[in-house]
């Protein structure tokens, strides 16, 4: 055992999630922490206000660069790979700068469906948060493929550093949710900065200035990724983030509130490790595609076997406590909070393992399989909300349906991604055969 686990420690993949997984974990124990007092400043229809305007800026970000950041780290040249940075930068400045008028100009029509009069007034908030929310998005990319995981992990705690204390600061300055909001834009900005800085030292270094025609040249080679993923990653996030603007809709902004927060505490601990696993088996994948693609088979099983185990044990204990504790946590009021997250635990874990290798289409290039999983994912999630609503079923019944959906939408997710890679698992056993013979 001891043997087994000095073993594992020396493994360049686990020390790299462990770097990540660092950052994160004090990242979501400060906003964990930090959530009882929340909870008591912000009431649950704020909440579910904020939850759907970050819902909102979660759909758009899978915008602000058509999908070429999920490019940048397969290219073997980092100048290549700093033109399609620059390329995605220019494309998020005119996303979020559109996104922005579009929210302006249907704000009536929003208002009136998610049943919040002030949203026109958070335009402005949206356009920055989206904007910053961008640039951080697709620099990561860039960390992630120098393996800059230690500046990575630390840009996650200081930008949830920001977010609570922005947000409890301000929760005496402004009414309504404009703390909650205002704070989010104030944590997307943090972090960003060391990000930027790292991309343009390496930039400096290499004496890469990229020209007009060599993001054009990339913007070519790369083009499956608007092509395809670009729709796939919209269709993907809108499974993810409209199922909250449509409780608040049909059930109004208190449901989404209760709803915003049972995803919180369950998603929490599985999203800390899933972007980190995910982080670095990205990073791994693309550099054995390009050198070692007899190693892509077993990695992938590797990561999807230890994940599952992980995330087992993480959804039974939420599963267990959370409907007897959060009445304590949180207050009277975030009771019913618990019991949505017991609904949730199956999804939860379906989506830990699929999450964690589902980079392996975009590695392969198969944005096809991408697409047409995104299609059907995102056609039974939300099937499984308007039935609910459209059968007369409460919040709760709407949160299964929503749950059972989503978890086969995520098995489809998982064997998709298994049939993009499973190919290599032939090369594995000839590689093993000629080092034995």
């Amino acid at each position: 055992m001891l043997k087994n686990l000095k073993k594992l420690t020396k493994d360049s993949f686990f020390r790299n999630v462990a770097v990540l997984a660092s950052g994160t974990i004090v990242s979501q124990i400060i906003i964990l922490g930090a959530l009882p007092i929340i909870t008591r400043l912000y009431n649950p229809t704020e909440y579910g206000v904020y939850s759907m305007y970050t819902s909102m800026i979660s759909i758009m970000l899978m915008l602000v660069s058509f999908s070429y950041e999920n490019a940048i780290t397969l290219p073997e040249d980092d100048r290549v790979a700093s033109s399609i940075i620059s390329l995605s930068l220019r494309i998020c400045i005119l996303v979020s700068l559109l996104g922005g008028i579009g929210v302006y100009f249907l704000a009536h029509p929003l208002a009136v469906w998610t049943q919040e009069p002030d949203i026109k007034g958070y335009f402005a908030f949206f356009v920055i948060s989206l904007f910053l929310g961008g640039f951080y998005q697709i620099l990561n990319a860039w960390s992630i493929r120098k393996k800059y995981f230690r500046q990575l992990s630390r840009t996650k705690y200081t930008q949830s550093i920001s977010l609570v204390s922005s947000q409890l600061i301000l929760s005496r300055v402004f009414t309504g949710p404009l703390g909650l909001i205002i704070g989010d834009m104030i944590g997307r900005f943090s972090g960003l900065f060391q990000q930027w800085r790292l991309w343009r030292r390496d930039v400096n270094n290499q004496a890469i200035d990229t020209s007009w025609d060599e993001m054009k040249e990339s913007a070519h080679r790369y083009r499956r990724f608007p092509q395809l993923s670009l729709a796939s990653n919209i269709l993907n996030s809108l499974g993810i983030y409209l199922p909250t603007i449509l409780l608040a809709a049909f059930y109004g902004p208190q449901v989404a509130g209760l709803f915003a927060l049972g995803q919180r505490i369950l998603g929490s601990p599985m999203t800390l490790i899933t972007t980190s696993v995910m982080n670095v088996y990205l990073s791994e994948s693309s550099q054995y595609m390009l050198h070692a693609p007899h190693k892509l088979y077993p990695l992938f099983k590797k990561t999807a076997r230890n994940v599952f185990v992980v995330g087992l044990v993480i959804v039974l204990i939420m599963v267990f406590i959370a409907p007897s504790t959060f009445s304590f946590l949180f207050g009277e009021e975030w009771g019913r909070s618990g019991q949505f997250v017991r609904l949730l635990g199956i999804m939860y874990l379906s989506q830990f393992v699929a999450n964690s290798v589902g980079s392996t289409i975009d590695v392969m290039e198969r944005q096809d399989l991408h697409l047409l999983r995104e299609i059907v994912r995102v056609t039974i999630v939300l099937g499984a909300l308007l039935l609910a609503k459209y059968t007369g079923q409460n919040a709760a019944t709407a949160v299964l349906y929503f749950s059972i959906a989503s978890t086969l939408g995520y098995l489809l997710h998982l064997a998709l991604s298994w049939t993009a890679v499973r190919k290599y698992r032939h090369l594995t056993g000839n590689l093993e055969a000629e080092q034995e013979g």
